[in-house]
This record gives C-alpha cells, sequence and structure tokens, in this order.
C-alpha cells in the first residue's frame, strides 16, 4: 500500500473525515489520496494559516481530533499561528506538511537550505507542538502516525506534526510488516473518589463557595452534560475563565459571569476576587489574564483547591497554601457525579442571594453606560442565533463585547481564540467549525482589523455554500489599540486608524466580489429589520458601522483591584456591595 493512502485511511478509522489545506508539490500524494478515497472530504482553503485554524476551529468545537496539510517551505511556515493557537489552547490537531525528497540532502547540515522551498519546520515549531518528527523511513509511518495521535490526545491535549519528504509519500509500504506503537501504561493509580470527597468536604464548610471553570474541561457533547450536571448538583455559584463561557447555560441560576483581570464582568470579578471563601478551579490556569499579574493579591482570604492535569502550571502558586491536584479534571468531574448520585446537598441560599444582587445591580449599571452601544448589537445577534448554533469570535474589542453581552444558549458554543489571541482567527475557525458541526447556521462576530488578517477565506466559504453569518464591526481602525493610544499616549494613533496609517475598505463591495449576499447598517432599527428578514441558510456579511473611538468597557486600569472597573461605579454602591 501506497504510504499516503495508508495514512488516510488510518485517520478516517481513528474519526478524521475532513482535512484542510493548500496544495503544493511537495504534498501532492497526500492531496492525491485524499482525493481518491471516497469517505473523506478535502476542504481547499486559500491560505495555509487559514486551514491550520479551520482545522482548530474544527476540533474546538466538536471536541475531537482534526487535521490540516500543507506543503513544504512557505507553506509549512504559513501553519505556525494555527499550531500556536492549538497549541496554548490545548486543542489536538494532526498537521502534516510535505518535505523535500530524502535523497536531495547533502551531508552538510550546516547549510543554510538544503533545496528548493525545504525548511526544517520540525525544528521550528517544536517548542509550540507535543510533538514533532519527520519521518525518514517508510516502514516508521504506521508507528508514528499512531504514537502522535496518542501524544496529541494524552494528558493536556495539543498539536503534533508529522514532515513528510515527498518520496516517502509514495512510498510502499508491506503493512503486514510495519512495527507499531505501543501504547504506555499509566504509571499510578489516583485515588479520585478520595480527592473528591475532600472537595465536597471543602464546599460543604465553607459559607462562600465558588466553582471556577476553565478551558481544562472538555467541550464535546457528554463532557459538557457532565459539568452542567455537577453544577446543578453542587448549587454553588459559578464563574469561569473566557473560555469556559460554554459550559454553562446563560440562565442558569448558577451562572455569574467570566472573570478576567482587565476586561471580565464586574459581577464575577467581585464574587471571585473579593467575596468567596473558597474557590475549586476546575482545570483553569488562573494566570495572570484571568486573576491579575500580582498573582498573591487574589482574593488572599480565600482557600483555592486547584485542579490542573498540566503539572508545570502549579509551579506557579496563586497562594503559599493552595490545595492542589496535578489530576484529570474531566475523570474527576464524572467521579464527583458519581457520588452525589444519591447526595443531596443543602443550597447556601444566603451567598446565592448575596451574588445574585451584586450579579442584578453591577449588570444594570453596564446595561446603562453609553459606552455599552456594540453590546446592544451584540444581544440583537445573540436573539437570532439558536440552540444548536456557534459562535466563533475575533480578538480585539468585538471579543470583548461578545463575552459579555452572548448569552449562551442551550446547546451553543462560543468560540475564541484565547492564549495566543491570534487577530483572523474568527473566519477560518467558523468555517472549520461549521463543518465540523454538520454545517449547522454559524455565526462570526470580528472586527475590521481581524477580518482582513484572513479575508481570503471568503472563497472557500462560498465555495462550499456554508450557512454562516459575518457581523463585522467596522469603527475603520483597530479599536482596542486606539483605546489604549487614548489612554496612554496622548491621543497619537500610529498604526491604529486612518491618520496613523491604517484603514479599512468597504466590506460589502468584497462581499460581492466573493459573491456573498451583503448588508451595511449604521442604526440598530435597520440592524433590526435585516437580521429578522436574512436568508440565514447561505453565507452572509453584515457591516456594522459604528464610530471611530467606540471603547470595550468595564475596564480594569493598572493599579486597580479587578472589580473596581471603568466606567467607575460610585463608591457608595461600590461600598454597599462590599458589605454584603
Amino acid at each position: 500500500m501506497r504510504v499516503s493512502d495508508y495514512i488516510v485511511n488510518y485517520l478516517k478509522e481513528n474519526g478524521i473525515k475532513d482535512f484542510f489545506g493548500y496544495q503544493g508539490t511537495m504534498i501532492s500524494y497526500l492531496v492525491d489520496a485524499i482525493g481518491k478515497n471516497k469517505d473523506v472530504k478535502n476542504h481547499v482553503c486559500y491560505n495555509e494559516q487559514g486551514a491550520a485554524l479551520e482545522a482548530v476551529g474544527y476540533a474546538k468545537t466538536s471536541g475531537g481530533i482534526s487535521c490540516a496539510y500543507s506543503t513544504s517551505g512557505p507553506g509549512a511556515t504559513n501553519l505556525i499561528t494555527g499550531i500556536a493557537d492549538a497549541f496554548y489552547d490545548s486543542v489536538p490537531v494532526l498537521f502534516i506538511t510535505g518535505q523535500l525528497n530524502t535523497y536531495e540532502y547533502t551531508n552538510v547540515n550546516s547549510i543554510r537550505q538544503q533545496g528548493f522551498q525545504e525548511s526544517d519546520i520540525v525544528s521550528i515549531i517544536k517548542p509550540i507542538t507535543k510533538y514533532a518528527v519527520k519521518i525518514e523511513n517508510e516502514n516508521d509511518i504506521s508507528y508514528e502516525l499512531e504514537k502522535a495521535l496518542y501524544i496529541m490526545q494524552e494528558g493536556r491535549p495539543g498539536p503534533v506534526l508529522l514532515d513528510l519528504p515527498m518520496n516517502i509519500q509514495k512510498s510502499n509500504i508491506d503493512i503486514t510488516k510495519i512495527k507499531h506503537f505501543e501504547i504506555p501504561k499509566e504509571k499510578k493509580d489516583i485515588d479520585y473518589l478520595g480527592i473528591c470527597e475532600n472537595i465536597l468536604n471543602e464546599i460543604k464548610n465553607s459559607k462562600r463557595p465558588v466553582l471556577f471553570l476553565g478551558n481544562g474541561i472538555k467541550k464535546d457533547k457528554k463532557s459538557i452534560s457532565e459539568i452542567r450536571n455537577l453544577i446543578n448538583k453542587l448549587k454553588i455559584p459559578v464563574i469561569y475563565s473566557m473560555l469556559g463561557k460554554s459550559l454553562i447555560e446563560d440562565d442558569s441560576p448558577y451562572n455569574f459571569g467570566f472573570m478576567g483581570s482587565a476586561y471580565g464582568q464586574r459581577y464575577s470579578n467581585l464574587i471571585g476576587y473579593k467575596k468567596a471563601d473558597l474557590i475549586v478551579s476546575l482545570g483553569c490556569r488562573l494566570n495572570g489574564r484571568t486573576i491579575g499579574i500580582k498573582r498573591n493579591n487574589f482574593n488572599p482570604s480565600a482557600k483555592i483547591i486547584r485542579i490542573e492535569i498540566d503539572k508545570e502550571e502549579l509551579k506557579l502558586p496563586i497562594h503559599s497554601d493552595d490545595i492542589v491536584y496535578n489530576i484529570d479534571v474531566n475523570k474527576l468531574i464524572k467521579q464527583m457525579n458519581v457520588i452525589l448520585l444519591n447526595k443531596q446537598i443543602n443550597e447556601k441560599k444566603d451567598w446565592l442571594n448575596i451574588c445574585q444582587q451584586i450579579k442584578d445591580k453591577l449588570k444594570n449599571i453596564d446595561n446603562d453606560i453609553k459606552e455599552w452601544l456594540p453590546n446592544r448589537y451584540i444581544s440583537l445577534i445573540n436573539e437570532i442565533t439558536e440552540d444548536e448554533s456557534n459562535i466563533f469570535v475575533d480578538v480585539g474589542q468585538n471579543q470583548v463585547w461578545a463575552a459579555h453581552s452572548i448569552k449562551i444558549k442551550k446547546n451553543q458554543k462560543i468560540i475564541f481564540s484565547g492564549g495566543l489571541g491570534a487577530m483572523g482567527f474568527a473566519l477560518p475557525a467558523s468555517i472549520g467549525g461549521c463543518i465540523s458541526a454538520n454545517k449547522k447556521n454559524t455565526y462570526v462576530i470580528v472586527g475590521d482589523g481581524g477580518l482582513q488578517m484572513n479575508i481570503q477565506e471568503l472563497q472557500l466559504l462560498k465555495h462550499e455554500n456554508l450557512p454562516i453569518t459575518i457581523f463585522v464591526f467596522n469603527n475603520e481602525s483597530l479599536g482596542l489599540i486606539h483605546q489604549q493610544q487614548s489612554d496612554f499616549f496622548d491621543n497619537k494613533y500610529y498604526g491604529a486608524c486612518y491618520e496613523g496609517g491604517y484603514s479599512a475598505p468597504d466590506f460589502c463591495k468584497i462581499a460581492d466580489a466573493y459573491g456573498i449576499k451583503s448588508y451595511q447598517v449604521n442604526t440598530l432599527d435597520k440592524f433590526k429589520k435585516i437580521i429578522t428578514t436574512y436568508d440565514k441558510s447561505k453565507p452572509a456579511l453584515i457591516e456594522i458601522k459604528i464610530n471611530i473611538g467606540t471603547k470595550a468597557y468595564p475596564k480594569t486600569y493598572f493599579g486597580e483591584e479587578m472589580y473596581n472597573q471603568v466606567p467607575y461605579i460610585s463608591k457608595n454602591i461600590l461600598d454597599e456591595l462590599l458589605k454584603l
């Protein structure tokens, strides 16, 4: 059997039936194998960065695995942004790159380049993969494929890369004689039952416990069902990182928002940073973006329990007396549900009432501020999304607005580029996510800057006629940078708007050129009319014109405690809430 055919068959048998990539000479045999296999689909992208992010969006949506490919040299290096996004957000994606024929390499290793379009992609991306290897012998293909798929899903998930020289791709192998990878045995038994009992006792004995949900909790349907069952059994307030937003419905009585040191929700920040006496963190890194750069300042009077599979993350303590468990949070959640099956947990009604008072008061204040106009557009978008739909959000002010104002419905997900924070993420990721979700209606929230990063993927969107609606907020500036320059650079907008060298096109004209139906609005009334009448079953772009200088609020400024955000609320109201 030809190596390329073996790869495609093996990946198909392991659940990968969609491939994202861009044709090139050094990957041609793999593309040929994908094309000939009637049980898989090749999605032709228009830049390898788009292909990588499409595969990432596919896996983030399904909670499973995915695959992207490219040719050698510039094709491989174009994958790097997607590889990094997968690495930092713990997404299991297999990347396959074509490479120079093995017989073309010289015996001078110090030479700068071994041949045309050759780059040592393995060395380049090793710091942002769990495993990366160049296949030197065709008989290693089964071993390396099996090893790669095991590594990318074991422990804290992440991307892997196989570099395939062209002559290896077209080689023939005897599948009865090739070697295989042996999955390592688990090193030790973990007392999940005992750990669960300890955590439940801590919750029982605390007066103001909070469950904090992070990206380490899997996003497949079964895992989301497990964590929601646990929430309903524990009956305590829940807060989460931005990437944990999809784990709990908005209408849950235990949902108290996403916490973030800069742009978190006021009520979540106040509850987590100041009011809770116990924080049980499930699969969250608790990094500076979440709890503040000065980690030990975060709620010093609270006991913190951390469940984290990555032991390196636990080397960064918050308090000296943190209780830490280096275990699989998803196994823990399942075990806790088993323990609680026949147990009755008394709801901490007084504490829940305090949290609700804080939420209601601070939410109403934000809803009334004049800077909340973009959030009102987001709320209208929320109204037309379906329970089964997914929302992909780019990076910038649009991310802050969406994180605050999207209300998660029953089987809905909101998907971000988290650790990497890659502008240009949302459009390609939505394409992969839409395909992963069997082409259910999908929505993109993006700024004018982010859309231009991977705008070429509009061609794939149109080519496959996917039901994706793009809402592009166009303030003709890089909004967060413009906001930062207003605050700290004396209104010198270098690189952030037209006067500083940045500009935005007419996106409707661009959409029309791709054959995508488009609309432009500049008022809420016009927006309401369009979103209730346009055809959501086909590609569409709706450009929302907003004023340059529009802000993303609330925001914590340097030196302030996380809950004391701009626009500042009155000291009387803040003191009243702090006393509750």
